[in-house]
Order: C-alpha cells, then structure tokens, then sequence
C-alpha cells in the first residue's frame, strides 16, 4: 500500500512539474511556442455551432459545390478559418481522410489512397492569413443524397502556441 501511494505521488509531482514548463513555454515573449496537442473531441452540437465543427480558436465549414451530378466528378471545399489571435499554421501537413461511403468513389490523389486528401498532394490551399480550403474531389455513383464524412487533421496557430487539432466533418451532397 505504501508503494503505490508513493508512486501516485511521484507521478502527481511530475505532472504538476511538466505543467510549469508548458505554462513557461506559453508566456508571451518567452521565446517558445507550447504546440497543443492534437484533439479529436467532437464539435460542439449542432444548436451552438452553425458550422461542420467549431472549437474556441477556429471553425471548419464543409461547402459542396454546385451542381453535382451522378457519375460526374464533384467536390466539397472544407474550408478552415482562425478566430481571434488564431492564423493558418504554414508549415502543418493538412490532411482529410474520407470514411468510406456507399455509392461514392473518392479521388484524391495522396499516397495513402483515394480517401486521402493532403497538403502534399495539392488539395490544401491557403487562401488568407486566417483560411484555407481542402478540396474533398468524390463521384458518386447514382442521384440523391450523399454522405461524406471524414476526419480533417488542422492546425491553427497564436504568437504564444499551436493548436494540432482532429476534427470530424460531414457534409450532405445531394447528385442530380
């Protein structure tokens, strides 16, 4: 009993411990960017945030384009804007990863496969200092309503830290 006690203090004593050394690297000035790490907890619900997924420091917008129709190559802009003191992160490797979707055929060009759309690949595209887009190319294969979905890996960025955020996003694209 004594053992484990002076392990869960020892192990209190190292997380308050590490917890300075970020609140440290933090400080406005201190010269140190603290990277926050990544989070994949869900958006806020729906009645709070009118976007596809919202956090305190950005929100993500998932815009179909128009005029989407079966058999033809379509495409959805998730499109990524900072809040606040937030800019675009330049240096993060953006990512989207599209779950697998009945009827739709994904066309992203990544290495990783056809679900995949990257920065690397040419699907990211900054398009001010606080927005970019990711462009999510897909055909599906019959009209009506289509879900997609996927995780969209961000980063947003302050002059004191980085944010590396997981965000689910979904979209209903409806083919003619």
């Amino acid at each position: 009993m004594k053992g484990t006690l002076l392990a869960a203090s020892a192990v209190a004593v190292m997380l308050l411990g590490g917890c300075s050394k970020a609140e440290d690297a933090a400080k406005p000035g201190s010269g140190t960017l603290a990277l926050t790490a990544p989070s994949s907890a869900p958006a806020a619900p729906a009645a709070a945030c009118a976007h596809a997924a919202c956090a305190d420091n950005f929100y993500v917008d998932a815009v179909p384009a128009d005029g989407c129709a079966a058999g033809s190559p379509c495409t959805l802009a998730v499109k990524l804007v900072a809040t606040g003191d937030f800019h675009i992160n330049d240096e993060y490797p953006y990512r989207f990863k599209a779950d697998d979707a009945p009827g739709v055929e994904f066309l992203g060009t990544d290495a990783a496969g056809k679900g995949s759309f990257t920065k690397g690949a040419g699907d990211w595209k900054k398009t001010e200092e606080k927005s970019g887009t990711m462009t999510v190319k897909f055909t599906p294969a019959a009209s009506g309503p289509k879900a997609v979905s996927g995780t969209f890996k961000l980063s947003v960025c302050s002059a004191a830290n980085c944010l590396l955020e997981q965000r689910p996003v979904s979209a209903t694209i409806v083919a003619k």
